[in-house]
């Protein structure tokens, strides 16, 4: 049987049965899943905010979860939320969120949030009451804006807004000030706020694993570019879209023609965003090659199944196209590789039935 938030919130009246007593607002619970830590030898008293924005967390998006410790991976610190795993993978949610609510606000103590390869498209106000997160991770979704409140998430160290559909950011961007790593690849950015170069962040080199602070890769940047953006050595780079474990040539996409010239792997390549996409059954998938080369152009499940190869074989220099029809595959996010012997890229697509 659903175990309902307001049946745990009866818990913190149960001093009768032996439960340490928890200061006001806040509810114990004993029986823990596996996927909550409490830190620091903390007991297991539960702020009843947090406990309610992570119930509808799960109320809105219809999950089967027992309760609202059971929402992905968790980690709480003195009663309060820290960190919040709710990607749609292992570890993370049973099924991709298409929404927030707006008691996301309450987890204000909140310091990392993990949200890829969900499906959410917009963000609530209150979202930017998260005022001490310092790492968010929200790529792979279908966001199509970032609200002005996004400058009052000034603790940031860490942004991944990558594999997104966001058009354009705010000037309130820029006050950002702590920010480290930015990823703002793959969207559909044409412009950029003349102020983004006052932020701090290290625009053209990698850390020692070599990922870079900063990638841009893959949007439509083609005109009043500023400088610190346009003279980065990571303004055609994204990062490979499962893993993240390896950078990507992406160009610009300027008047619909992709710039070979400027990439910067061996045998340069290039795999568009399928269209359409979100689709039914069918969506065309176009890449292109500057010289001959042997590739693999292969479909995978979001667990990393591969479903069919759609191509295999060496390709004369140009664009090539093919389909692949998901008829016989159920809805969800998939993801298509084109893999060379020097590089690999990936693109997200959702069959919708």
């Amino acid at each position: 049987m659903r175990l309902t938030l307001q049946y745990i919130l009866l818990f913190s009246f149960c001093y009768q049965l032996g439960y340490p007593q928890c200061d006001s607002n806040y509810t114990y619970i004993n029986d823990l899943p596996i996927s909550v830590t409490i830190l620091a030898g903390g007991d297991s008293c539960f702020f009843d905010n947090d406990l309610i924005a992570l119930n509808d967390i799960i109320t809105l998006n219809q999950l089967s979860y027992d309760t609202p410790l059971h929402l992905g991976t968790q980690t709480w610190l003195n009663g309060r939320l820290r960190f919040l795993v709710a990607g749609n993978y292992w570890g993370g949610v049973e099924s991709p969120l298409s929404i927030l609510p707006e008691s996301i606000g309450n987890l204000d103590d909140l310091r990392a949030l993990y949200l890829e390869w969900n499906n959410l498209s917009s963000l609530p106000e209150s979202f930017f009451q998260l005022i001490n997160l310092m790492s968010l991770y929200i790529s792979n979704n279908q966001l199509e804006e970032i609200g002005e409140g996004i400058g009052d998430l000034n603790n940031l160290l860490t942004l991944d807004l990558g594999y997104n559909q966001i058009p354009s950011i705010p000037d309130s961007f820029c006050n950002l000030s702590n920010l480290t790593y930015w990823w703002m690849f793959n969207n559909e950015l044409d412009q950029l706020p003349d102020c983004i170069c006052s932020l701090n962040i290290n625009w053209n080199d990698d850390n020692s694993e070599n990922i870079p602070y900063f990638a841009i890769g893959g949007n439509n940047l083609c005109e009043n570019i500023p400088d610190c953006i346009a003279n980065s050595e990571n303004f055609h780079i994204s990062l490979d879209q499962w893993y993240y474990t390896w950078p990507v040539s992406d160009s610009q996409n300027c008047d619909g023609l992709y710039n070979l010239n400027e990439f910067i792997n061996p045998i340069d390549f290039k795999l568009a965003q399928p269209y359409p996409n979100p689709f039914n059954p069918e969506t065309v998938i176009t890449f292109e090659v500057s010289q001959k080369t042997y590739l693999q152009l292969e479909v995978f499940n979001i667990i990393g199944k591969k479903i069919t190869t759609l191509q295999k074989g060496y390709f004369e220099p140009g664009l090539h196209k093919t389909i692949w029809n998901g008829q016989n595959h159920p809805s969800g996010i998939y993801l298509i590789r084109m893999k060379t012997e020097y590089y690999a890229q990936l693109r997200k697509v959702i069959l919708m039935k």
